[in-house]
């Protein structure tokens, strides 16, 4: 009796075969050349300022004004620090990361703390009618998610959104309040943030090296397929993440800008090429298009939106 050759063994060691030589490629390419830490290191002034940070900030929010009071002032000292970590260029240490996994992840969570405490003082500020003051809270929280990334791994990214989002939400809530002369500083610090913040791509770089450093400590062709498999909607879910808080960032930074228009010129512009000079360098582009952000006016009122996801 005539039998079909039986071709799916034949098929799944191609199939390997091909995986084995990406795998090659992959682990014996060379890295991008990394530039070295900055010295002095924001980064590390961020991990002192969470090391000595006391209280409960996870319930910052149900706090009464005095006792608000008494947690911002005793962490006085980790504010400082925090600042002053802002004040300067910051990046993971990447290469103790590598060797060192648990390590960072275990900073992570500190860090994230030291973003409740900027939102505990951001509060305290609103209660006490500093909004100023609190705006500058709420930027600084935002800076500090964006540079707690640098150099980071996915992971690392995802808390940094989180801890720009924390900051986003009390600001977007304060702008209405804010007049003229304080949305200034705001605009100003945004559009600064915006034009030196983390990208995905940078991201990724550094995951692939990690990839590259788990590959060649343990080279197991079937457990990185399946491992890759795994990992990648993840990673393409996280990357939306990344996009939606840009978005939402620069969305703020074009509604700043349109009121100080507005307060000018007593009407919303026709066009949002009409800010770039005066109030912005240029027209915020949406993340997820590559194409500026949609505007529209309608009559002293206007709709501002993005295409991506909410």
């Amino acid at each position: 009796m005539f039998r079909r050759p039986r071709l799916l063994p034949l098929a799944l060691t191609l199939v390997a075969v091909g995986v084995l030589v990406a795998m090659l490629a992959f682990t014996t390419g060379r890295s991008p050349t990394r530039p070295p830490l900055p010295n002095p290191n924001g980064y590390d002034d961020f991990l002192k300022a969470a090391a000595l940070l006391t209280g409960d900030v996870d319930d910052a929010s149900t706090l009464d004004h005095e006792a608000l009071r008494a947690l911002v002032f005793t962490n006085s000292e980790s504010l400082r620090l925090l600042r002053l970590g802002l004040s300067r260029q910051c990046a993971v240490p990447i290469d103790s990361a590598l060797t060192n996994v648990a390590g960072l992840l275990g900073d992570l969570t500190p860090l994230k703390r030291l973003a409740r405490l900027l939102a505990a003082e951001g509060r305290l500020r609103e209660m006490e009618n500093q909004s100023a003051d609190a705006a500058r809270s709420y930027v600084d929280l935002i800076c500090f998610g964006n540079d707690m990334s640098r150099g980071g791994f996915v992971i690392t990214r995802l808390v940094g959104i989180a801890c720009e989002s924390i900051g986003c939400a009390p600001l977007e809530k304060l702008v209405p309040k804010l007049n003229l002369d304080e949305v200034h500083p705001v605009l100003r610090d945004l559009e600064k943030l915006d034009a030196g913040r983390v990208t995905w791509a940078e991201v990724q770089q550094s995951e692939r090296r990690f990839m590259r450093y788990q590959l060649r400590k343990q080279f197991n062709p079937i457990v990185w397929v399946v491992g890759w498999r795994q990992t990648r909607q993840a990673v393409q879910q996280s990357e939306t993440k990344h996009k939606k808080i840009v978005a939402r960032e620069r969305l703020l930074l074009a509604e700043l800008a349109l009121r100080c228009y507005q307060s000018d010129q007593g009407h919303p512009p026709a066009r949002l090429d009409d800010l770039v000079t005066n109030y912005l360098s240029h027209v915020p582009e949406d993340p997820f298009s590559g194409q500026p952000l949609k505007y529209h006016a309608q009559g002293t009122n206007w709709l501002l939106q993005g295409v991506g996801p909410e």
